[in-house]
């Protein structure tokens, strides 16, 4: 057990250091080999008071052999509510109205029941040890302390700066057992316990689930006339013109009462009136500290134009690379097809199956590039240095779409306007919608269980004996981690593209994306439970920057 010092005069410090019994919400593990000079310079961040500039956390210490030096991170009842104001968090009062939490009046949150330390969920708590930990930020240029060739900005979190450059290798909140087992029981195939999930998980991955929910229900007419038509058989021509004018009436049935849906949720989950003050991303740098002209505080700054420059002269010249080399593959992939029903097509079972390899090969392969231009995507919106969260997810987002529909919707129109292959269009829509929804839950849901269960059998007869609290914390470490709901609004949203875009000509589409989404929603809600850290809970009061893609789908 590595036991650290702390100051003298911060008694609270003291008290963490030596106390076994305080709830730990999240965890930082250093590698073994860190300076130790980094390491007491960060818990001395995190537990000295604010007054003296640090997050005044309670922090436990351990150090295991092989594993690293691991901080446990909790606060005290007082520490939790006086940020919950500063926050600005919501809670329901006695009167059922839903208000921003006062520390001053605690009393009127206070239900019969109710005390200091249930107030306020396991992910609110979350989310408070999360602001302050990333909220420790450098206010000069200098080096990091213990590492001579690492430099921090003004402005920059300190914690983010050691996570980039491995010195603190893992950040996660902590599963809460018992709250995990119930929302486990609850979740079902046939049940979406909402209101569960956003207490455990946050908003932002609620309103996901609401979503994907409400989209598939309104997905069902379109999927029973589609299966009606596709058995019958109408008349293709009037069933064409019938399902473009279906459809547009729709999608803007669906995209304005969701916008309904969606200021009720808020409302009841306390977010409607959620004012999102920019936020600076973590790994923004700036080159100077300047007053800002609202706030009054010290922020840091970085030149516009140099952020300019490299979005338009690096960053947007490398996105249209890649884009014409999706185009490019998109093209070869026709001329193979067209080279393979040239010379083994007769007619034959063995000589149809030869002839669909180039359709799946390609499904497989739109799905690698998918995944290795979203690693590119997000290095390079990084290095642009935006200054607020927004911005990252907004040029983020954007570079991603723009490939997204190269590569899934360009084909298909290639196909429609200059093949005009209908027969060739429904199976390539078939195809495409099938192998990404088997990728998709092989590499999200299935190989990371796989790997938790492997990795438990593993540690459990070669690792040393610990205590149940720390294997806990190993096998959650080893747990993937949830990058967020961006994937997952991808893929609804792809879905939608095909649904919207091509229903009128492969009616089947709804019913493949209705079974795929009962699915989907159970295979996500089940690799949260099961197989993924325990994702880090964000306010939102809506599905943001997606209800304007849609609109423009």
């Amino acid at each position: 057990m590595l036991r650290e010092r702390k100051k003298a005069g911060d008694a609270s410090s003291d008290k963490a250091e030596n106390d076994d019994t305080f709830k730990a919400h999240y965890i930082l593990i250093f590698p073994s080999n860190a300076s130790k000079e980094t390491v007491r310079w960060i818990i001395d961040l995190l537990s000295r008071s604010q007054r003296d500039g640090g997050a005044e956390l309670l922090v436990r210490v351990s150090h295991i052999e092989n594993e690293g030096i691991i901080i446990e991170v909790g606060a005290s009842h007082i520490r939790f509510l006086e940020a919950a104001e500063v926050l600005e968090i919501t809670k329901e009062d006695k009167n059922g109205n839903i208000r921003e939490f006062v520390f001053s009046n605690l009393d009127l949150f206070l239900k019969p029941g109710m005390t200091m330390d249930n107030l306020l969920s396991t992910s609110e708590k979350q989310r408070i040890i999360f602001e302050e930990i990333m909220g420790i930020r450098s206010m000069e240029k200098k080096n990091l302390i213990g590492y001579s060739d690492i430099m921090l900005y003004p402005g920059q979190s300190i914690i983010q700066v050691c996570r980039n450059n491995g010195i603190v290798t893992y950040m996660y909140p902590l599963h809460e057992p018992a709250e995990l087992e119930i929302l486990k029981k609850k979740w079902t195939f046939t049940s979406l316990p909402l209101g569960d999930v956003r207490n455990y998980f946050g908003e932002a991955i609620a309103f996901y689930f609401a979503f994907t929910f409400y989209y598939t229900c309104y997905l069902l007419p379109t999927a029973i006339i589609g299966a009606i038509q596709t058995v019958i058989s109408f008349d293709i021509s009037r069933c064409y013109i019938f399902f473009a004018i279906f459809k547009m009436i729709w999608v803007t049935l669906f995209l304005e009462s969701w916008k309904r849906k969606s200021n009720e949720l808020a409302y009841t989950w306390g977010t409607l009136r959620l004012i999102n003050l920019p936020k600076l991303h973590p790994t923004f740098r700036g080159v100077h500290m300047d007053i800002d002209p609202v706030t009054k505080q010290h922020v840091p700054v970085y030149p516009a134009y140099k952020r300019h420059f490299k979005i338009y002269c690096i960053s947007l010249p490398l996105v249209i690379l890649c884009l014409i080399f999706a185009i490019v593959v998109m093209l070869v992939y026709f001329q193979i097809e067209e080279w393979t029903i040239e010379e083994f097509d007769d007619g034959s079972f063995e000589s149809w199956i030869i002839t669909q390899i180039p359709g799946i090969v390609y499904a497989i392969l739109v799905y690698v590039m998918n995944v290795i231009y979203a690693y590119v995507a997000t290095i390079l919106t990084e290095w642009e240095n935006h200054r607020t969260q927004e911005s990252f997810d907004n040029h983020r987002i954007i570079k991603l779409l723009l490939f997204e529909f190269v590569n899934n919707f360009i084909a298909m129109g290639y196909i429609a306007f200059c093949q005009q292959d209908l027969n060739m269009l429904k199976w390539q829509i078939a195809v495409m919608m099938v192998v990404n929804q088997l990728f998709n839950q092989f590499q999200e849901a299935i190989l990371p269980f796989l790997l938790q269960k492997y990795r438990q059998k593993w540690r459990a007869k070669f690792s040393p004996v610990i205590s149940p609290r720390m294997k806990s914390i190993l096998e959650q470490r080893d747990m993937w981690s949830y990058e967020g709901t961006y994937d997952d609004y991808l893929e609804v949203f792809t879905q939608f593209g095909y649904v919207f875009l091509f229903s009128s000509v492969f009616p089947l589409a709804a019913l493949l994306a209705v079974l795929n989404n009962v699915l989907e929603v159970w295979m996500d809600g089940f690799k949260l439970c099961y197989s993924y850290q325990r994702p880090q809970a964000r306010p939102v009061k809506g599905i943001g920057v997606w209800q304007v893609q849609y609109f423009f789908m």
